[in-house]
C-alpha cells in the first residue's frame, strides 16, 4: 500500500497539449459483435506517470466518456478504452482478446467506421484530435493504428498518411491490433517518400504529405508550401524530434542545435560530434544510417534474418500461414493452436487451428462439430443401440449401432438371442422346445435338474421334461421288474 502510495504522489494530471495521444482505434469489429469489441487506445507521450482521472473522450456525435477513479499510465505506456473486458475465447461476450483497461457503455459512446472524430480533454485542455473520413479507408475487422513515426506526435497524427490498417494479427479473434502495444510503421519499405523531400517515415519523416517537415528541417517554418517558395508546414516542431522550438536551442546539452546540424536535439547522443556506430541509427547526423541494419528496423546485420524486410526481426509478431518468417526463429508459424499439426492454411490437416482439441487424432464426441477433421461432424461417435424387432425390451445383439441419437425401433439393450419371437429373450421360462428360451446359452433348465448340471446341453430324464431318442421313467421301471420276476422263475 505504501509502494502505491508513493507511486500515486508522483502521478500528474495531463497538463499540456500532446500529453496524451491517440494511437489506435477499433470502429468495426466484424468477428465479434460491434458492442462487445469496439475499443481506443491513449498513449502517455509525458515524461513521467499521468493519472487519467478525469480525462474525457468526445466524438462526433456528441457522445462523451469521462474516465472515472485513479487510472494510472507510465510514461510511454497505454490506456486501451473499450466496451468489454471478457477475453475468454469462445465465451457469449467475447471482445476479441483485447487487453481493456478502462470499460464504457456502448449504448453511451460508439465509433463509426467513417466520417467520425475522438477528441481527448482534460479540463479546458484539448490534449489530442484524430478526425476521420470516408477517404482514409478504414477497413473493417482491422484495428485503424497511428504509424510509429507520428504517434507520439499530437499534430503529426493528424494527417491520414500516418494512419493504416494494423498489421498485427491478434490470436483467436483472427482481427488484426496492437492493443497496449508498439504500433507499426505505416507504408511498405523505408524507400517510401511521399513528399518528395528526401525523407520516408521509417527514416523519421512525421508528416510524409508535408515536404516542409522532415527530420532536416527547422523549427518554426512559415507555413508557406514549399511548392510556393515558402518554408513549409508551420508547425515549430518541424524536425520531428518531439520538441518545439525555433532551432537554436540547445535542448539536449549535446553542443549542438538544430541549426548546427543537430539531427535529435532531444537525444544528446546524436549531433555532428557523435560517433557514427553500428545501431541502426544515424548518430553523427549525416543523414546516412549504418549499414548495419539496412531495413531500418533495429535489428542488426547477423541477427535480422530478413535485413531487406522491416517486419522481420527476432521478436516481431509472427503471422501464420504466410510462409514468412516474421520472429526469425526458423520457421513460419503453422501450428496456432500447439496440437501438434499444421493448419489447413499452411497445407496441413488441422482443419480449426484455433482449437487444440481439434485435429486428425481428436475422438470423435457428440457435439455437431468435426473433430477428428474427416469431413463429417459426430461421424463414429455416441452410444450403441440395438434394433428391437419383436418388441420384447431387448435388441438384436448382433446388429448394433453406434449414433448420438437412437435410431427409430431402437433399444439400449443388446442382449436377445432371437428377436424374431418374444417367447425367447434374458427372463423367458425355458420350455422343453430343444431352443435356449432365456438366452442363457443353454437348452436345459437347472431348477428342473435338481441342481444337477448334464454332462452335455441336452435334455435328460429328470430334468423337467424327456429329450428327444431316450426312455421314459415309466418304461424303466416296467423293464426291470419284468426282469425280476423272469429270475424269480428262474428264466432268463
Amino acid at each position: 500500500m505504501l509502494v502505491l502510495f508513493i507511486f500515486q504522489a508522483f502521478a500528474l494530471a495531463p497538463s499540456a497539449v500532446g500529453d496524451v495521444t491517440i494511437t489506435e482505434f477499433q470502429a468495426d469489429p466484424t468477428r465479434v459483435p460491434q458492442y462487445y469489441g469496439e475499443w481506443f487506445e491513449l498513449y502517455n507521450n509525458y515524461s513521467g506517470t499521468l493519472d487519467f482521472d478525469g480525462v474525457s473522450i468526445s466524438n462526433s456525435a456528441g457522445q462523451i466518456v469521462t474516465i472515472g477513479g485513479t487510472q494510472l499510465v507510465a510514461e510511454g505506456g497505454y490506456l486501451v478504452l473499450g466496451i468489454n473486458q471478457d477475453r475468454t475465447y469462445g465465451s457469449a461476450t467475447y471482445n476479441g482478446n483485447v487487453p481493456v483497461d478502462y470499460v464504457y457503455d456502448f449504448v453511451d459512446f460508439n465509433l463509426a467506421l467513417s466520417d467520425d472524430t475522438l477528441t481527448v480533454r482534460f479540463a479546458s485542455i484539448v490534449l489530442d484530435t484524430v478526425e476521420w473520413t470516408a477517404a482514409w479507408g478504414i477497413s473493417s475487422n482491422y484495428a485503424h493504428s497511428a504509424s510509429l513515426n507520428a504517434y507520439t506526435l499530437e499534430w503529426a497524427n493528424d494527417s491520414s498518411i500516418n494512419w493504416c490498417s494494423s498489421a498485427t494479427f491478434m490470436i483467436d479473434s483472427g482481427m488484426y491490433g496492437s492493443p497496449g502495444e508498439e504500433n507499426a510503421y505505416c507504408g511498405t519499405s523505408a524507400a517510401d517518400d511521399n513528399d518528395g523531400d528526401g525523407w520516408s517515415e521509417r527514416e523519421g519523416d512525421c508528416r510524409d504529405d508535408d515536404p516542409g517537415v522532415h527530420p532536416d528541417a527547422l523549427d518554426g517554418n512559415d507555413g508557406v508550401p514549399v511548392a510556393d517558395g515558402g518554408g513549409g508546414n508551420a508547425n515549430d516542431d518541424a524536425d520531428c524530434d518531439g520538441v518545439r522550438d525555433d532551432g537554436t536551442t540547445d535542448d539536449d546539452g549535446d553542443g549542438y542545435t538544430e541549426v548546427d546540424g543537430d539531427c535529435d536535439d532531444a537525444d544528446d547522443a546524436l549531433s555532428p560530434g557523435a560517433a557514427d556506430i553500428p545501431d541502426g541509427i544515424d548518430n553523427d547526423c549525416d543523414g546516412s544510417v549504418d549499414v548495419s541494419d539496412a531495413d531500418g528496423d533495429g535489428a542488426l546485420r547477423g541477427d535480422d534474418c530478413d535485413d531487406a524486410d522491416p517486419n522481420a526481426f527476432p521478436g516481431a509478431i509472427e503471422r501464420p500461414y504466410d510462409g514468412v518468417d516474421q520472429d526469425c526463429d526458423g520457421a513460419d508459424l503453422v501450428d496456432v493452436d500447439g496440437d501438434g499439426e499444421d493448419a489447413e492454411e499452411a497445407g496441413g490437416a488441422d482443419c480449426d487451428d484455433a482449437d487444440a482439441s481439434i485435429h486428425t487424432a481428436a475422438v470423435e464426441v457428440c457435439d455437431a462439430v468435426d473433430d477428428n477433421c474427416n469431413g463429417e461432424a459426430d461421424e463414429g461417435a455416441g452410444s450403441t443401440w440395438y434394433p428391437d424387432e419383436d418388441g420384447d425390451g431387448f435388441g438384436d445383439a448382433a446388429l448394433g449401432v453406434i449414433s448420438c441419437e437412437a435410431p427409430a425401433g431402437s433399444i439400449a439393450n443388446g442382449t436377445d438371442c432371437d428377436d424374431t419371437t418374444t417367447a425367447r429373450r434374458p427372463g423367458a421360462a425355458e420350455v422343453c422346445d430343444g431352443l435356449d428360451n432365456d438366452c442363457d446359452s443353454a437348452t436345459y433348465d437347472p431348477a428342473d435338474c435338481n441342481g444337477e448340471v448334464p454332462a452335455d446341453d441336452e435334455e435328460k430324464p429328470g430334468c423337467g421334461c424327456t429329450a428327444i431318442g431316450t426312455i421314459a421313467p415309466s418304461a424303466l421301471l416296467l423293464a426291470s421288474l419284468l426282469a425280476l420276476r423272469r429270475r424269480a422263475r428262474g428264466t432268463s
